[in-house]
C-alpha cells in the first residue's frame, strides 16, 4: 500500500538538489549524496564532480562578491567586519593553506571567501586553492556518505516501505534548520547593526 521507490526521485533530481546544495552550506546534502551513490540512486563519479564543481562555484562567488562590494557587504554585517583583521592577517601569510581550508572553519563558511576577495587576494590564485579545498571537501563528506552507505542500507531495509517518508521527513527538517539558522543569524546581525549605530 505505502511501497514507493524512491531511486528514480533520486536518480532523475538529486544531483540538482546538491548543485544547489553545494552553491550554500552543503556538508549535510554531500553525505546524502554520497549515501545515495552508495545505494546505486546516483553515480558516485557524477555526485564528485558536481560537488567539487559547485563548492567551487560557491566560493567564487563570495569571493567576487567581496572584491565588488565588500565595503558594502561589511557594514550591513559587523559581525563579518569584526572578523576581517584576523582572515586579513591569515590571508597575507598563510593565502594558500587559509583558502584551502576556509570552508572547514566554522562560522567562516560564507564569510571566509566574502573576507577574502575584500582582502585583495589575487583572483587566479584563489581560484586555484579553491579548486584543492572544493576537491577535498567534496571528497570528504561524500566519502563519510558512502562509508556509512552499508549502515544506513540495513537500516532501510528493516524500514522497507516507510524509507521515503523517512527520507521525506530527514529532508524536511533539513530544510526547516537551514531556513531557521539563516532567519537567526540575520536577526542577530541586524540587532548587532542597530546597537553599533546606538552607541
Amino acid at each position: 500500500m505505502f511501497g514507493f521507490d524512491i531511486a528514480p526521485l533520486l536518480t532523475q533530481y538529486g544531483l540538482i538538489v546538491l548543485a544547489i546544495g553545494c552553491l550554500l552550506e552543503g556538508e549535510t546534502v554531500l553525505v546524502l549524496a554520497g549515501l545515495a551513490a552508495h545505494q546505486g540512486w546516483l553515480g558516485l563519479p557524477d555526485v564528485l564532480l558536481v560537488a567539487m564543481f559547485f563548492g567551487w562555484l560557491g566560493d567564487q562567488i563570495f569571493f567576487w562578491l567581496g572584491r565588488w562590494k565588500g565595503d558594502a557587504i561589511l557594514l550591513r554585517l559587523p559581525a563579518w567586519g569584526r572578523q576581517k583583521p584576523r582572515v586579513d592577517a591569515w590571508i597575507h601569510k598563510y593565502h594558500a593553506p587559509v583558502v584551502v581550508m576556509i570552508r572547514f572553519m566554522y562560522g567562516l563558511r560564507v564569510a571566509g571567501p566574502v573576507l577574502i576577495g575584500h582582502s585583495g587576494l589575487c583572483p587566479w590564485k584563489f581560484a586555484v586553492y579553491n579548486a584543492l579545498g572544493a576537491a577535498i571537501w567534496a571528497s570528504l563528506f561524500v566519502g563519510l556518505g558512502w562509508a556509512f552507505g552499508q549502515a544506513a542500507e540495513q537500516v532501510l531495509n528493516r524500514i522497507n516501505h516507510w524509507g521515503h517518508y523517512v527520507f521525506y521527513i530527514g529532508a524536511a527538517v533539513v530544510v526547516i534548520a537551514t531556513a531557521v539558522f539563516w532567519y537567526w543569524n540575520r536577526r542577530r546581525s541586524r540587532r548587532a547593526m542597530a546597537a553599533e549605530k546606538g552607541e
